[in-house]
């Protein structure tokens, strides 16, 4: 099992190795720079989706390029995946939203979205007003790259959760979609 992250930011990468581990404890976990394809701090439900499918679709086209399509083609598994961060806005304020993709070497594409809240204001107003996530939560608790850290998250729940916590969890379903794709076989339909 190789699963190449669209991204070389540590919580990322470590959160999918928590994703998979219970099912795969050897799987081959790499992260690669990849472009969301969107906004650096996407700003709608909808762009926060296309941006994780697009670092899923370009991590698994950068294992390929770096192994030198030497992995390909024998049985083990590839997949790609991406995990993107944005904001929504809905009549209840402005949403934090996470978007995981996983894509396989056969193009077969699995997304699912969660860890859906309220932001506080604070952190809202500035995000409206045209600032980006990271930035502002560098600002607000005086430390550098929190987005690496604990994220947004980890701040508002004063450590009760972390970013890793929240997009392992959200990795581990859009891989066990992916995993069960064929679910309808088994049961006879």
């Amino acid at each position: 099992m190789y699963i190449a992250v669209g991204s070389t930011n540590q919580v990322k990468i470590h959160a999918v190795m928590a994703g998979v581990e219970h099912m795969w404890p050897t799987a081959q976990v790499e992260g690669f720079e990849t472009s969301s394809g969107v906004s650096e701090q996407p700003m709608t439900d909808e762009e926060t989706k296309i941006g994780s499918m697009n670092r899923a679709i370009q991590a698994l086209n950068i294992l390929e390029q770096v192994h030198g399509g030497t992995l390909f083609g024998h049985d083990e598994i590839f997949l790609g995946v991406g995990l993107e961060g944005g904001v929504d806005l809905t009549p209840d304020g402005l949403m934090n939203v996470v978007w995981c993709s996983v894509v396989d070497q056969k193009e077969n594409m699995y997304s699912t979205s969660g860890a859906r809240f309220v932001l506080p204001k604070i952190i809202a107003d500035r995000i409206s007003a045209g600032e980006e996530m990271g930035p502002v939560m560098d600002h607000l608790v005086k430390d550098a790259n929190v987005k690496k850290k604990q994220g947004m998250i980890g701040v508002v729940t004063d450590g009760f959760f972390n970013r890793t916590d929240e997009y392992a969890s959200i990795a581990r379903l859009t891989i066990g979609l992916w995993y069960g794709r064929t679910w309808e076989e088994k049961v006879g339909r």
